[in-house]
């Protein structure tokens, strides 16, 4: 059972609205494409744990927080008394592992797998511990592109090849599982933990004026559209959506990028490129957004 559903990071949406609304630096355009190819990765694994029946329960996206650090989990499966965990790497082409470290087909050095795995592994414990749970955990790296080879001395029970995945899973699946309602507990719990706010440090830095106004497709992202009275018509995609999904869609984006500004009618409305009036905005925006007043003007945070 899927308790918490994949979603796109915060880095993720915030380069790829960018990506789309400026020229995004060479060094951040290739930020962008990771997280593409990451996206892609993850879901490409969901689609091989969707095909098995698992009675156990599966938390995507986890972002934890320990003390003052703070550790992402591509996936989490509680099940027979244990938690598997699920690193998910992407990577095309040969690789070397020797010596506890990766190399890169041309001898570049790169992040080790294991080690950022590992360092989940201690954080996970230890948030376990700290709710009152003690399970093994199982820390697997999935090399989900078939287009992946690995050369290695020796086998790495850690490690997990697209090829063998459908074997894993459905050894999980055929298992005689036991399912105890302290498991159901406990992934409520770290669903609850989840920090879906959480902005990491290195995000470019960027300012509004810099940006292309409009409303991206969600489908292509294109900026160009047409309306009717009631719905917003990508002409670049076809994509069709009501024009309030859309201008929803436009104000969660407003805020994804710029979380510390004072939300106004009139920000959005310049944000949407003036094309739909201030009272269809504020109507959105009162139903939407807690409302507050100030000296100046009205503005809205989230309720």
């Amino acid at each position: 059972m899927i308790l918490k559903e994949r979603t796109k990071s915060i880095t993720h949406r915030v380069l790829e609205s960018l990506n789309f609304r400026m020229n995004l630096p060479v060094d951040e355009k290739l930020k962008y494409e990771h997280q593409v190819k990451g996206w892609a990765g993850e879901k490409h694994f969901d689609f091989y744990m969707s095909q098995f029946h698992q009675s156990g329960y599966v938390l995507n996206d986890l972002v934890l927080n320990y003390k003052d650090t703070v550790f992402q989990i591509d996936c989490l499966f509680i099940v027979n008394n244990s938690i598997y965990l699920y690193e998910v790497k992407n990577y095309t082409g040969s690789y070397f592992y020797k010596e506890d470290s990766f190399f890169t087909e041309s001898g570049y050095q790169i992040l080790n797998p294991l080690r950022q795995i590992d360092r989940s592994v201690t954080y996970l414990q230890n948030v376990l511990l700290r709710l009152g749970y003690r399970l093994p955990i199982h820390p697997i790296v999935v090399f989900i592109n078939p287009e992946f080879t690995l050369y290695s001395i020796l086998p790495n029970k850690h490690f997990l090849f697209s090829y063998q995945l459908p074997k894993h899973l459905s050894t999980l699946s055929n298992q005689n599982f036991l399912i105890k309602q302290e498991h159901l507990n406990l992934a409520i719990k770290l669903k609850e933990l989840h920090n879906e706010d959480y902005r990491p440090d290195n995000l470019p830095i960027y300012q509004l004026g810099q940006l292309k106004k409009g409303i991206l497709c969600p489908i292509c992202f294109s900026l160009s559209h047409t309306t009717t009275r009631q719905n917003y018509f990508c002409t670049a995609c076809g994509h069709k959506e009501t024009i309030k999904t859309a201008i929803e869609r436009s104000i969660k984006e407003f805020k994804l990028l710029f979380p510390d500004n004072l939300m106004s009618t009139s920000q959005i409305y310049e944000w949407c490129e003036k094309n739909y009036s201030k009272e269809r905005i504020r109507i959105i925006l009162k139903k939407n957004y807690q409302s507050h007043l100030s000296r100046k003007m009205t503005y809205y945070s989230k309720k």
